[in-house]
C-alpha cells in the first residue's frame, strides 16, 4: 500500500472510530470550540463549526512548515481528517461536494 492510501485510510479510521468514540460528534465539538474561541477573541458570536475545522487544518499545516527534521505523517493525517470533518459540516449545512 502506498503512503497516500495509508494516510487516507488512517484519517478515515480516526475520524470514524477512535476519536469519534472518545470525543463524540465532531459537529457538536466544533460548535463548542467555536463558542469558546468566539468568547476568547471577544467576537460578537461564535466561530462557525466549518471555520473551526478550517482553522484546525491551518494549525496542522503550520506545524508541518515549522517541523524540524522530517515531519511526521500524523500532521498530514490530521489535516486530512479535519478537512473531511469540515466537508461533512459544510455538506450538512447545505453545501455542495
Amino acid at each position: 500500500m502506498d503512503v497516500r492510501s495509508q494516510v487516507l485510510d488512517e484519517a478515515g479510521r480516526l475520524i470514524s472510530g477512535d476519536r469519534r468514540s472518545t470525543h463524540g460528534d465532531y459537529g457538536q465539538e466544533a460548535e463548542r470550540i467555536g463558542r469558546l474561541w468566539g468568547a476568547l477573541l471577544s467576537l460578537d458570536g461564535p466561530v462557525p463549526p466549518a471555520t473551526v475545522a478550517a482553522m484546525m487544518v491551518a494549525l496542522k499545516l503550520a506545524r508541518l512548515t515549522t517541523a524540524t527534521g522530517r515531519p511526521g505523517l500524523d500532521s498530514w493525517v490530521d489535516a486530512i481528517g479535519y478537512s473531511a470533518l469540515g466537508a461533512q459540516i459544510s455538506h450538512d449545512l447545505g453545501g455542495d461536494l
